[in-house]
């Protein structure tokens, strides 16, 4: 268990800042979420009413969680700028996910990402697969990864237990998320984009006139070492020598090697093009230009991370190298608790001892900003797709406030779940808290990826060979996911006790093209051996169609345990089956004599009456008028209308812009020495 850095006392000035903070955030969450109360549309979208603006700066906000604090700053202190690599990846790819995916998922008409492959494959057994992969990837990756990240922030800055900061987190975010909807999650990440970005900023500046500046930092790194790493004959605690490069050798192990690039760009689609809590985000903004525009300010906003969190890591190391610099089991443990690595404390020190007071409450309120962000919008995500795609499979005429308690329920198990698994998390990766965020993602997200480009590229792929490829791709991921942590990997010093196989060792960002390569020559293989899909079943459902006016026939459900697609059906006049069952007055009647526990009597308002509000207004199915019922039930998702030329061509020469700066940037941060690229120093 972690213990802290030094004993920290709020400023009055910190607890007034922390005190605003909460005021401010929570005060217009609930104003903005009370328009959207008792309505499952309300809950899960935000209308598509969203301007570009809160949308960019969700999608960011959303991306950048504690877990990007701790975890980039960390990586920064360990070996240098390399990990930046996959933040300015990301810039790219949000175009892709503005020019390529969007248009098809709103063509489309879509709540979530497993309900388009349902309209694209048909059949329920990939939807499903889908769901449950998205549940399993939010509890090892988001999840307990923003707990864990930020109970090492509450830990290190305040003394608190790790497990009592979880729970203090967990309570927090349930304040946040208890009472609203995406709209209301949008809106407060908007804020929190501007909080987080602020007071991240502030911290830069000391940092950077702490030390010198960019030049001296870059001078001064490699000599930030322990005094227990000046005593030992080995290069742990050292840092690498190609510390200031993005590019790294191909066999590398302080940062992703050259060749993996490819990977990363496999992950980053996986992530910002097919994942729910950002494609959601994206489907909120009110026409296609707001939503390619948002895309454009994330990615701007994406270019930060290496200046605001990596740098001011490697700062960190250069102030604090024997805290942050440890090499020795025994020394990590004493300053951190953490006998693999110390580095993931970097940011917290640097707030901790850099901040002076008021700023350190306006970071302390950044930080909490970052994990509550993250938080509601993995919450909000993972019970829309649960209760949409799973529990709406088994029970099709659920109403309004079953689903909504059902969404929240499943909250509560996924954080239980969460919970259970942060000890894994301290050790994987060698203590490298980013480097286990995507190493797992490695493990699981690239046939997910395959699946979604083959998807909108090529009309051909149907749903066996989708099906099969993920499955493939699963086994084959899984087995290295139990294969990886199944091993306990040892302290640097004891490095030559590691008795682990070549095959678990293969970088992670190289298994990640593998299994993507694989999952592709499966999936393509059995579609073209298999029938293929109806063309009256794939209008507008693919890049090159979206100009098609009509509509695209329902793919029928074969009979049988398996769900399969039935591409041999010959009725072009099936009508598609609404997803949302609609409510009767007279069934809404007799939900609420069955279960009054919930629905409070305004004619008697004793005491039960106010104990029945409190219930329903922390399950959010208050207001459930049988209007509100049927209009939210029977409610569809507008098209988005046409573009304005003017704000298009805007929009696409923003896109160039950020292409050619992400290349620039590239380049600038690149050691282009050959014998730096093929092998490690």
């Amino acid at each position: 268990m972690a213990t802290a850095i030094t004993s920290v006392t709020l400023h009055w000035a910190d607890i007034l800042v922390l005190v605003a903070y909460f005021a401010l955030v929570i005060g217009f969450g609930i104003w903005s979420s009370c328009k959207n109360r008792g309505s499952i549309g309300g809950y899960f979208l935000a209308g598509r009413s969203m301007s570009f603006l809160p949308v960019g700066a969700s999608l960011f906000a959303s991306n950048i969680g504690s877990g990007h604090f701790i975890g980039l700053a960390g990586s920064g202190a360990s070996n240098g700028i390399g990990v930046a690599g996959f933040e300015l990846n990301a810039g790219y790819v949000l175009m892709i996910l503005g020019w390529m995916f969007l248009p098809v998922y709103v063509k489309a008409d879509v709540y979530t990402m497993p309900e388009f492959l349902k309209k694209r494959f048909g059949g329920d057994r990939i939807r499903f697969y889908l769901t449950i992969l998205a549940l399993l990837l939010s509890i090892f990756t988001k999840i307990s990864v923003d707990l864990y990240s930020g109970a090492i922030f509450l830990n290190q800055a305040l003394g608190w237990n790790m497990y009592i900061s979880v729970i203090a987190l967990v309570l927090l975010a349930a304040i946040f998320t208890i009472s609203g909807g995406l709209s209301a999650v949008i809106w407060t990440d908007f804020i929190q984009t501007i909080i987080m970005i602020i007071s991240a900023f502030i911290l830069m500046i000391i940092c950077y006139v702490r030390v010198g500046g960019i030049q001296l930092i870059k001078e001064l790194y490699p000599y930030a070492v322990a005094n227990t790493t000046l005593f030992n004959d080995t290069n742990c605690g050292i840092p690498p020598q190609d510390y200031f490069s993005l590019i790294r050798p191909l066999n590398s192990a302080d940062g992703p090697p050259w060749v993996g690039i490819i990977g990363m760009t496999i992950l980053s689609i996986w992530y910002w093009c097919s994942d729910q809590v950002i494609v959601q985000r994206a489907l909120a903004a009110k026409n296609l230009t707001h939503a390619r525009a948002g895309c454009i300010v994330a990615s701007y906003l994406k270019f930060l991370p290496l200046f605001l969190m990596i740098i001011p890591g490697m700062v960190a190391r250069i102030l604090f190298q024997d805290e942050i610099g440890c090499s020795t089991p025994e020394t990590c443990e004493k300053m951190c608790g953490n006998r693999m690595s110390c580095t993931d404390i970097a940011y917290p020190i640097i707030v901790i001892k850099l901040m002076p007071n008021g700023l350190r409450g306006l970071m302390l309120a950044c930080m909490i900003a970052a994990l509550m962000s993250s938080l509601t919008s993995i919450f909000n995500s993972s019970s829309t797709i649960f209760t949409i795609d799973i529990w709406q499979r088994f029970r099709s005429k659920a109403p309004q406030w079953e689903l909504l308690i059902v969404g929240r329920v499943c909250t509560l198990v996924l954080v239980g779940i969460s919970i259970i698994w942060i000890p894994i998390i301290s050790v994987a990766q060698g203590g490298k808290l980013f480097d286990y965020i995507q190493s797992v993602t490695s493990f699981l997200a690239p046939p997910i990826c395959a699946i979604y480009l083959l998807a909108i590229l090529w009309k051909r792929i149907n749903e066996e060979g989708a099906f099969w490829g993920l499955i493939c791709g699963l086994i084959i991921g899984l087995i290295r996911f139990i294969w990886e942590f199944s091993y306990s990997v040892p302290p640097c010093l004891y490095s030559s006790t590691d008795s682990r196989p070549q095959a678990v060792k293969f970088h992670f960002l190289y298994f990640a093209i593998l299994l993507f390569v694989l999952t592709c020559l499966v999936t393509i293989t059995i579609s073209l051996l298999t029938r293929p899909i109806p063309q009256q079943c794939l209008y507008g459902l693919n890049i090159f169609d979206l100009d098609n006016p009509l509509k695209p026939t329902p793919i029928p459900t074969k009979q049988g345990r398996w769900h399969k697609a039935d591409t041999g059906f010959e009725d072009k006049h099936i009508r598609p089956k609404s997803s949302i069952h609609r409510i009767s007055p007279v069934e809404s009647t007799t939900t609420r004599r069955k279960f009054g526990l919930f629905f409070p009597d305004p004619s008697n308002k004793n005491v039960k009456y106010y104990l029945k509000v409190a219930l329903s207004w922390i399950c959010g199915v208050e207001h459930q008028s049988e209007d509100d019922d049927k209009a939210a039930v029977t409610s569809t998702m507008p098209p988005l209308t046409p573009e304005n030329p003017f704000w298009k061509y805007i929009c696409n020469i923003n896109g160039v812009l950020i292409i050619a700066f992400c290349a620039f940037v590239w380049a600038f941060f690149t050691d282009y020495r050959i014998d730096k690229m093929y092998k490690s120093t």
